[in-house]
């Protein structure tokens, strides 16, 4: 099976469980791919997969974050605090296996992994699950309670 098509069906498997609640898949140039997830807050996720970097990149992982904002920049220190060796093996992204990388532009923060070693299964369902924990750990620490109510349009009246 070719990377891609490994990408798309662990992607696709994370609807059948009911973590996504849409998903679609197109293919790009080559080996490339690009998959459209609904998933937190009904937010849009555009992933796009290359295969010549054997990298998956997420392209707004979080709307809104000034590049220069304190949030910004605990957010990267949360990022690279997911690949300490004192987190438990499940919850860590191992260095050696994949690299995090996330940059900012206009606001609209992104996120890539890439396998280091050719583990694409890996990479793929760390990087769900680290999203996962971004908006479930990250986001629910209490200091961007205003930030999501603004951001996503959320009613402050309902318990989120």
């Amino acid at each position: 099976m070719k990377d891609v098509e490994l990408v798309g069906d662990i992607l696709e498997s994370f609807v059948a469980k009911g973590v996504f609640r849409g998903f679609s898949r197109q293919q790009g140039p080559g080996a490339d791919a690009r998959f459209r997830i609904l998933w937190h807050r009904d937010q849009l996720f555009e992933w796009v997969w290359s295969d010549a970097r054997q990298s998956l990149r997420i392209a707004c992982v979080l709307p809104a974050v000034p590049a220069d904002s304190a949030m910004y920049r605990e957010l990267k220190a949360w990022l690279r605090s997911r690949q300490d060796s004192a987190l438990p093996r499940h919850r860590r992204c191992d260095s050696s296996k994949l690299a995090l990388k996330t940059y900012n532009r206009g606001g609209e923060v992104a996120l890539t992994a890439r396998a280091l070693d050719g583990d694409v299964d890996y990479t793929v369902k760390k990087l769900v699950a680290l999203v996962n924990e971004l908006y479930l750990d990250f986001l629910s620490s209490g200091l961007y309670y205003d930030w999501q109510l603004e951001t996503f349009q959320l009613d402050p009246d309902r318990p989120y």
